[in-house]
């Protein structure tokens, strides 16, 4: 698999499309000898997991209890499937995927996998479900793209709209010179990324005075971000595709860029800064809330900004995360890398000092 930077330009043209998803997914049927071998140890464990099992096999909508989470660990380890799943990973994908977004690895057993990857899969069975994947290059393009962007994730337009009036407002008060640089990190499937480039647009900014640079770690989120492909999710593809149409009528869409980065990381070169810089949905959750990581995560976004330059961070984090972080700690860190902290009802703001007239609304 590679490694390098990923980088797309928006487009919705259906040629450009395939012949970009080419350069991700390996088409058409894989054969693998040592997958097989795999695939005959799953289907030994299924059958003796079928033939023990006293709850009855998987169906979708199955209310999974902890007694069957704890028989299934027994009899289909999920660790043994992991691992069989990597091996696909590694024969389907032209770039390394970013493991801990999947349900694979956020689920407590196969049972919960899924569960997690309903309406898409019906079939019980690892060691099947995975054969007929290895047989149908479409069917596994959906599968790859439900697996890496789970409903769980979020995505969504309007997620965030106290920030985004916040910004909007700001931006009158506060309008920096020359080409306005943001940067959406952590832009997921690219909704915030968007909406930012058309808040900008509605502001009074030409096309033409705007760079919209949107980021994520995960391949397949990246490429459904920049050409607005679900196709795990027709619906959704539909919906999103209608949304984003105006930004492509007014130009916006020639001045935004999706590429991929690892933002726990060192990897900015150090190069020209951004005036905004929106961080939502990653600092203080699942991802990423270790304080040392998180500490060195909003240090490298922070020094991204350039003088007067703004820095907004908002979720909508569940299950005891802000117990975890609190946003007071997410406060401290961007005061203690020198931000100005601003008073805002959605999440967290700071602007980085010597600025000039950027201080207004400081806490």
């Amino acid at each position: 698999m590679k490694t390098e930077t990923l980088c797309y330009r928006p487009t919705l043209d259906p040629d450009e499309l395939a012949r970009r998803l080419e350069r991700l997914l390996v088409p058409g049927r894989i054969v693998d000898r040592d997958l097989e071998q795999r695939l005959a140890r799953l289907d030994a464990r299924f059958r003796v997991y079928a033939a023990c099992s006293p709850h009855g096999l998987w169906a979708p909508g199955l209310a999974i209890t902890g007694e069957m989470r704890g028989f299934a660990g027994v009899y289909l380890p999920l660790d043994e499937i992991r691992r069989a799943f990597r091996r696909l990973f590694a024969l389907s994908l032209r770039f390394e995927p970013f493991l801990p977004a999947s349900a694979l690895y956020g689920s407590a057993s196969w049972l919960d996998v899924l569960h997690q990857l309903q309406p898409l899969v019906r079939e019980a069975n690892p060691g099947r479900l995975l054969r007929l994947l290895l047989a149908d290059g479409e069917l596994r393009a959906r599968f790859l793209f439900s697996l890496f962007l789970p409903r769980h994730y979020g995505g969504g337009f309007g997620r965030y709209p106290a920030q985004a009036a916040f910004l909007r407002s700001w931006l009158r008060a506060n309008r920096p010179k020359g080409e306005l640089r943001c940067l959406d990190a952590a832009c997921g499937s690219g909704e915030g990324t968007y909406e930012l480039a058309l808040l900008l647009l509605e502001t009074g900014y030409a096309p033409e005075d705007i760079a919209v640079h949107g980021t994520t770690v995960e391949p397949l989120e990246l490429f459904a971000a920049a050409h607005g492909w679900f196709p795990h999710e027709p619906v959704r593809q539909t919906a999103f595709r209608s949304r984003i149409r105006r930004i492509f009528a007014d130009g916006g869409a020639e001045r935004i860029t999706f590429h991929r980065e690892d933002l726990t990381r060192e990897g900015w070169n150090g190069g020209e800064g951004y005036d905004v810089i929106l961080c939502n949905g990653l600092l203080g959750g699942p991802i990423l809330n270790g304080r040392e990581k998180l500490a060195g995560t909003i240090g490298r976004l922070c020094a991204r900004l350039k003088p007067g330059g703004i820095l907004l961070a908002a979720d909508r984090f569940h299950g005891g995360w802000k117990q975890t972080v609190p946003a007071g700690l997410l406060r401290e860190m961007l005061a203690g890398q020198g931000l100005e902290l601003l008073a805002v009802d959605e999440g967290v703001a700071g602007i980085k000092r010597g600025s000039g007239n950027g201080n207004q609304g400081s806490v």
